[in-house]
């Protein structure tokens, strides 16, 4: 990097401070913080909710130059996980005037039902906020030959105060601006790679095509390959299901908007957006093996292939485009950050601190929440190694957790019966379930949230006969304020 590539990234590091901070005035109560006054338009929450982290950035690339199209099976399913969120699920919290959408499990079921789930949460969300620091740390200390402990410090720093200062609404309008700079940077390093190769976008297709690249269904029926169209499609129902459905940390943006229809949009855009993006960085990693299998003197195929699109950041991209790709993955880390500690804090607050306490949370203790949890996050991305590609460690940590969350909550919205005890003790079931079956089993991880989910849905169905059946007035949804 140059001096030009530094003043972009110092200059787009100071605009996401100042533009993310300028909302401290405006958050006049504990709501607007968490939720913006529910005054966020559409598009917006969109952007935000577009859960694009450095895992993806770098991840798919990574992922697509090892290997192929298989990964993306799961995107099938997308139709069935849309509609389950727009028709089912988001219309249930949003009625209920949720700040947390942990608090539906306590009026659908119990308190320590919603307790296990919400920790369950800041649990995952834990890990993965310390692998987001820590890939994209990695990324900017081998651009810039800084150290890379200093790196994860300074981005957990600052995405930690301008989240801190600004609460969710500095979140998502910031994340606006982040999302165009990284959709930019991906346009950018997508156009020079294709300018790079011998031959052009003509012969990536003609070699990728040769080398198998483009192999996208896989139907064997072994339960120990990696990605199937089976589990492409089961797994894949559950992973869409816990990141944008039973997730604080997406749903808290979907439900910042004015009205239920603006919600079920924005939650429809930024699954339909998310899945051609996705498309788009995997095309990628396979543009960079055809070019650096035309060129193996570059030494693209001795590395880990997670930092195959880094090193052709530093070697290969022109002075000014180097420093908006940094910014890129500065964009994605630290929009992932900032919502997921916006969100822990939500979650501690409202499921732990009001609701055992008995005392009112406040905008200075979300804040205080949100500092906590930034401390911790970059803690342990400190100690983070890999599980695997980032991109398929990241799934891991979504499905190992989150196929739990999806059972419990399904549970809740399709059946009469089930009950408190019912559904606490399937959620158990469903966790325990699954790290027998990660740690004991060679099965592959796409398979993980299908198993845990369905055995929390049945055993928690199954358990509820012997428990009283539950008392579903609780679960009238409160009024909200268009409704009054």
């Amino acid at each position: 990097m140059n001096l030009l590539d530094y003043a972009v990234v110092l200059g787009y590091v100071a605009v996401i401070v100042i533009l993310g901070s300028s909302f401290f005035n405006k958050n006049k109560s504990l709501k607007d913080y968490l939720l913006g006054g529910r005054n966020i338009p559409w598009w917006a929450a969109a952007l935000s909710g577009l859960a694009i982290s450095t895992g993806s950035l770098l991840g798919a690339p990574g992922q697509a130059f090892k290997s192929d199209f298989t990964y993306m099976q799961y995107r099938l399913v997308l139709p069935v996980a849309i509609a389950l969120n727009v028709l089912l699920i988001i219309p249930t919290y949003y009625k209920m005037n949720l700040l947390s959408v942990y608090e539906y499990l306590e009026r659908r079921f119990d308190l320590k039902t919603r307790l296990f789930a919400s920790g369950l949460f800041i649990l995952l969300k834990c890990f993965f906020l310390g692998l987001v620091i820590y890939s994209s740390s990695l990324v900017v200390a081998e651009i810039s030959g800084a150290n890379l402990l200093l790196v994860i410090v300074l981005l957990g720093v600052i995405a930690t105060v301008y989240t801190m200062l600004g609460g969710i609404e500095g979140v998502i309008w910031t994340d606006v601006l982040q999302m165009t700079v990284l959709f930019g940077g991906v346009i950018a390093a997508i156009w020079v790679v294709v300018s790079r190769v011998d031959g052009g976008f003509s012969e990536v297709l003609a070699v990728a095509s040769s080398e198998g690249k483009f192999r996208f269904i896989n139907t064997s029926t072994s339960f120990t390959d990696e990605f199937t169209l089976w589990n492409g499609l089961l797994g894949g129902t559950f992973i869409m299901l816990a990141l944008n459905g039973v997730d604080q940390s997406e749903t808290q943006r979907f439900l910042t908007t004015p009205t239920l229809r603006q919600s079920q949009i924005a939650i429809s855009a930024t699954m339909i957006t998310n899945t051609i993006y996705g498309l788009g960085v995997y095309s990628l990693g396979m543009i960079l093996y055809v070019f650096y299998l035309q060129h193996p003197e570059k030494g693209g195929f001795g590395i880990n292939p997670d930092r195959v699109f880094p090193k052709f950041i530093v070697e290969e991209l022109p002075v000014g485009i180097t420093g908006l790709v940094v910014a890129a993955v500065f964009s994605a880390g630290m929009s992932s950050m900032a919502a997921v500690l916006s969100s822990q804090s939500t979650v501690v607050l409202e499921d732990f601190y009001s609701r055992l306490t008995g005392k009112e949370s406040t905008t200075r203790l979300a804040r205080i929440g949100i500092v906590v949890f930034g401390v911790i996050s970059t803690i342990i991305a400190t100690q983070v190694s890999a599980l695997g590609t980032i991109l398929v460690a990241s799934n891991k940590l979504v499905t190992f957790f989150g196929g739990t969350l999806v059972g419990v909550f399904l549970l809740g919205m399709l059946t009469k019966r089930a009950n408190g005890w019912g559904a606490f003790l399937g959620a158990i079931t469903g966790i325990t379930g699954v790290a027998l079956l990660s740690a004991f089993t060679p099965v592959a991880f796409l398979w993980y949230g299908v198993f845990s989910g369905a055995l929390a849905f049945s055993s928690g169905y199954i358990y509820s006969f012997f428990f009283k059946k539950a008392d579903r007035a609780k679960e009238a949804p409160a009024e909200t304020e268009a409704e009054k």
